[in-house]
């Protein structure tokens, strides 16, 4: 295994630098410090285990996951199932790790929220600051009583956060943009449609970045309407039949939020025989056989399984070993997933 002496030798700095690149503290010249991390990257050294063991042990850190469901929420089961995996990893530290999830649906009463404000304890929260009860009193506890958190897939930059592990909305508009005017050969009429938006400003950056996108490289391409939904597959449907039948040359569709996926099957019955293809976001279980089938085109996925997981160590990393956490937000990677790549 690689030792720091090793990587300083070989990339001719002192360990002190090395030691700067690996846990954030201080700045490091760009050229020096991408020279470093291909080093670390080419030895694949991590911190000695042993250490960072006894050093997390002592602490007995005790940290709280926070985030919600619904139905039109679907993006935060696969965080979940990230940050439970991250939890069974970091509870060999002696970390424990609470999950609190909280139902859109059904809201706290005044009096549940109060009791479950009273008995809050945790030495750093993970959570995503969507404005629904609960949330934002968490939040405001926190920073009361000063507690580091992470947010991860919603930034809100107003409150003292750490850290913000999520997708950059704007490039998932671009990408999205890039998608269409390649299925669609650069020109046609596009229906921007959307469910029920859970976090409206994924939505409107979503929807900026492909405006952008289309008015700088595609000027043959036109967005006809943006439409956003309500009710389920079967509320929608008259919604979507006439946007379709009032615009013959619609090509593409940007479902920007597929919500609980009703929107497409209301969209394959709208358009009948007619060639649309359908451009959605994130990757969810129920749409593997909709891309798989032709029913959606493509889907842009979030990396949502790293926004579970990557909040709880940097927590951790910054609870337990002191290390300064990223300033600047840390996107996750962006994926185009089509029927012939899709899991299964």
């Amino acid at each position: 295994m690689a030792t720091i002496k090793e990587i300083a030798e070989l990339a001719g700095v002192s360990r002190r630098t090395v030691d700067r690149v690996i846990n954030h503290r201080g700045s490091v010249k760009p050229d020096t410090e991408e020279k470093i991390r291909k080093i670390i990257e080419e030895l694949s050294y991590t911190p000695n285990a042993a250490g960072r063991s006894l050093a997390a042990h002592k602490k007995k850190l005790r940290l709280l996951f926070c985030s919600t469901k619904g139905t039109y929420a679907p993006i935060y089961h696969p965080i979940r199932l990230g940050a439970r995996q991250k939890a069974t990893d970091l509870n060999e530290y002696g970390v424990t790790t609470d999950f609190l999830t909280i139902d859109r649906e059904h809201p706290y009463t005044r009096g549940e929220l109060r009791h479950m404000i009273d008995h809050l304890d945790c030495d750093g929260i993970a959570i995503s600051p969507v404005d629904i009860p609960g949330i934002t009193e968490i939040i405001e506890w926190a920073e009361k009583k000063q507690i580091p958190m992470v947010f991860y897939n919603v930034d809100q930059p107003d409150y003292s956060r750490l850290s913000f592990v999520g997708c950059d909305y704007v490039k998932a508009g671009r990408i999205a943009a890039g998608l269409a005017a390649f299925a669609s050969g650069d020109e046609g009429e596009i229906c921007i449609l959307s469910s029920k938006v859970a976090n409206l400003p994924s939505f409107e950056d979503r929807v900026a970045g492909f405006r952008d996108e289309l008015s700088t490289h595609y000027p043959h391409m036109e967005i006809v309407e943006n439409t956003l939904l309500d009710g389920d597959q079967f509320d929608c449907y008259d919604t979507i039949r006439k946007i379709i039948a009032g615009h013959p040359d619609i090509r593409i569709i940007y479902l920007v939020n597929p919500g609980d996926y009703s929107a497409c099957h209301a969209i394959s019955k709208a358009v009948g025989d007619r060639k649309i293809r359908i451009i959605t976001n994130d990757l969810m279980e129920e749409q593997i056989p909709m891309l798989q089938s032709g029913l959606i085109s493509a889907t842009i996925d979030q990396e949502p399984l790293c926004q579970g997981s990557l909040p709880l160590e940097i927590l951790f990393n910054h609870l337990a070993m002191g290390i300064q956490p990223p300033s600047d937000p840390v996107y996750t990677r962006l994926s185009i997933i089509i029927g012939q790549n899709s899991p299964g």
